[in-house]
């Protein structure tokens, strides 16, 4: 009966824009996610779900109902590409904050889908109707320039976004980027692997943008962590051009001719003992280990299928060199790659987002692209803010002046609490900047599955920060 009414939830949403009342929850620090619970359809839905509404007994309704169901309605817009070449990704985000709306119960909160297409000029356009809607938060969009384009319409607005890109240049204060940020996945791996011992280590990166963010916080990291970077490569996106720059990265020509000259030496000794040493060094090529103790490759999917294997190949030894990944490496089709056999990357703790992905396929008979977490985040955290009072401000807080204080349930202010929030990928917290700090465990590959080896911290270190106007 649950997916039955998500199910028909969701054709509605591809026939006409629909506001939602909605009930969600999200844990408190330390908390859990309560179970699916009752919602009461709005007039716009109520003819869709009145005859399939999954039941829950009477008294835990009463727990999960805000203590005055008669307070004004809470419009959250949730920008998607719901059309267009990113359409498969954000139809699964709005079915992930569907999920949301099951799990909780706040008929205040009215759940407003805009469909970007992609587009940034579309979603400008959205961020416009958003602020006619009288929205009190947006999330979304999922794009980079889509974030930014929104933004730029809801920040004079005083309507706070939360955009599921996960590039840090769009991000500002009010305009938060909820996505895993490779900067703080490099910066985690780096940190624990420095202290496991690894003091000299190599980075294979893609080219292009991505590979730029992921060479900057690499540099800015050894440098605070005491790490040398003994080698760093770049690679095309071009599985038949991988071949050089791993080459490169092993020295491997180098390395080799230091093996011939070897046994060239050796025969010119013209002594039996060290004919043989010469003989046996030729027929294995045993080179000299490389340069450094640990390789970062932060790569994933089929690119990283094929990566993995050279590294053995151009005599990179995974048995006497520790690969170190991103979050890219999150993914199962990964584990059974010979080379990366006892690798370590940084992600959130597996076993929420596991759980949640799990729920989900069952649900709508589908996998769920590993994003889909930070939609259903997303709109719990609207609805762990939007149940607690509002404290009034003396306008000397952090943005409190800078915002026109639409809805004062969702002030920069209270985003931009010390102590963070958790939901399914764990603690996280918006940092005045308007990225976002997440709380990272460190995994390791086996065939068996991602092994927590060291878990992620369970607060965040004590900052302060006074921004005024």
């Amino acid at each position: 009966m649950y997916a039955s009414a998500i199910k028909h939830l969701t054709l509605r949403f591809r026939r006409q824009p629909l506001v939602l009342c909605v009930a969600l929850v999200v844990a408190a620090c330390g908390g859990s996610v309560p179970p699916p619970v009752s919602v009461v359809p709005s007039r716009e839905s109520q003819e869709v779900v009145a005859d399939e509404q999954p039941t829950v007994p009477p008294e835990q309704a009463a727990q999960e109902m805000v203590s005055d169901p008669d307070d004004k309605p809470i419009i959250v817009g949730l920008l998607l590409p719901l059309s267009g070449a990113e359409q498969a990704t954000g139809n699964a985000l709005l079915k992930a904050a569907t999920m949301a709306l099951f799990d909780a119960y706040d008929p205040r909160i009215r759940l407003l889908p805009m469909d970007t297409a992609g587009d940034p000029d579309i979603a400008e356009r959205r961020a416009q109707e958003a602020i006619y809607a009288n929205a009190s938060i947006v999330l979304g969009p999922l794009l980079r320039t889509n974030v930014q384009a929104a933004g730029d319409i809801l920040g004079p607005a005083g309507v706070p976004m939360i955009g599921f890109s996960n590039d840090s240049s769009v991000a500002a204060l009010g305009r938060f980027v909820m996505g895993f940020l490779p900067e703080a996945e490099v910066k985690r791996i780096i940190d624990y692997a420095s202290g496991q011992g690894l003091s000299d280590i190599g980075a294979l990166v893609p080219e292009g943008r991505y590979g730029n963010r992921i060479r900057l916080a690499f540099g800015d990291t050894a440098a605070l962590a005491d790490v040398t970077i003994a080698a760093i490569e770049s690679y095309p996106p071009d599985p038949d051009a991988l071949f050089e720059p791993v080459k490169r990265l092993a020295s491997y020509d180098e390395r080799r001719d230091d093996v011939r000259q070897e046994v060239r030496f050796l025969r010119s000794l013209r002594d039996d003992v060290t004919d043989e040493i010469a003989e046996k060094l030729e027929d294995a090529e045993v080179m000299e280990g490389v340069s450094f103790d640990a390789v970062l490759v932060p790569e994933g999917g089929a690119l990283m299928r094929t990566l993995a294997p050279l590294l053995p190949f151009y005599e990179i030894d995974p048995n006497r060199v520790k690969l170190l990944g991103t979050g890219l490496w999150n993914d199962v089709g990964l584990l059974g790659e010979p080379p990366l056999q006892g690798g370590w990357f940084a992600a959130p703790d597996p076993s929420g987002p596991t759980a949640f992905l799990n729920r989900f396929e069952e649900t709508y008979g589908m996998t769920a692209p590993r994003i889909a977490t930070l939609a259903y985040d997303a709109v719990a955290l609207v609805a762990k803010l939007a149940r607690e009072p509002a404290q009034a401000t003396d306008g000397e807080g952090v943005g409190a002046p800078s915002m026109l204080d639409r809805d004062p349930r969702f002030s920069i202010e209270r985003l931009l609490s010390p102590e963070g929030f958790v939901g399914v990928d764990g603690l996280f917290r918006f940092l005045p900047d308007g990225t976002t700090e997440r709380s990272l465990a460190i995994l390791e590959v086996n065939r068996r599955g991602f092994q927590v080896v060291d878990p992620a911290p369970q607060s965040f270190p004590a900052f302060g920060y006074a921004l005024k106007n």
